[in-house]
């Protein structure tokens, strides 16, 4: 494998899973210092120690490889989680102005445009703002890992023996939507991010309530990022299936000057 040096501007990383040999890893994506869209995995997020631990909108250096997995996803790339060095994070600052520079360079017009590019060259990561969110709803999930995703995550890892057990979230969150385009039926698709099932997994004893912990998850990632803020989807594809499924929501404010809270 030819490694070399990459910044990357990280918009996104995924709830972590269970895999076979490599234990509890997480995949991120996010854009490079030369415009390109990259997937990086796998990382063993939360045995980082806390200098290489990156956030949303945080650039990082890293070496990096051109992943050989099966679909052929150009922008996935293996990572030398050793290697990485935390850069700069690109704060909220008024209007999101710094962030959207960054961003809105890369977006897509629908899902539609995306689905259309990986006909031709196999794209499988983007973002595009929808035309209209109409729902999000969940549906019950396993409650527990498999015996073999169980015997993955039972491996303490050298660099964190008091690592907590990963938590299996028991439900699959789904977004309804709407493109900006004729060729659109309307989607719907499951969200993945970090975000969102550790949101689950903290707010669930504070509200002690299931029903109310789900429906405090859909005030923030449908009417508040939907009906307050400017959002969009970071989507990519998954690796087995080549399905597109939501990595994340972006959510900069509006810019009629509505006053929200920062996310």
């Amino acid at each position: 494998m030819e490694w070399h040096e990459e910044e990357i501007l990280i918009l996104v990383k995924a709830y972590p899973n269970p895999s076979r040999g490599m234990g509890e890893t997480v995949c991120s994506a996010g854009i490079t210092k030369s415009g390109q869209w990259i997937r990086i995995y796998p990382v063993p997020y939360r045995d980082l120690p806390s200098h290489q631990k990156y956030e949303k909108f945080q650039w990082i250096k890293a070496k990096v490889t051109p992943s050989k997995e099966k679909l052929h996803r150009p922008e996935s790339h293996r990572i030398d989680s050793a290697s990485i060095q935390l850069l700069e994070k690109i704060p909220t600052g008024k209007g999101w102005g710094e962030r959207e520079k960054l961003f809105l360079p890369y977006i897509s017009r629908s899902l539609e445009e995306l689905l259309a590019k990986q006909k031709s060259s196999n794209v499988s990561l983007g973002a595009f703002k929808p035309k209209e969110v109409a729902n999000f709803s969940n549906v019950l999930d396993k409650a527990e890992w498999t015996n073999a995703q169980q015997a993955s995550l039972g491996k303490v890892s050298l660099f964190n023996p008091t690592r907590k057990p990963l938590e299996k979230i028991p439900y699959k969150f789904i977004y309804h939507f709407s493109c900006d385009d004729l060729n659109c039926n309307s989607h719907k698709l499951s969200i993945v991010d970090w975000e969102i099932h550790e949101a689950y997994r903290k707010w669930k004893p504070v509200y002690k309530s299931e029903k109310l912990t789900l429906e405090k998850i859909k005030d923030k990632w449908l009417d508040y990022f939907f009906r307050k803020r400017d959002s969009y989807f970071i989507v990519g594809t998954e690796s087995m299936y080549g399905k597109f499924i939501v990595l994340g929501v972006i959510s900069p404010k509006r810019r009629d000057g509505q006053l929200s809270l920062p996310l």
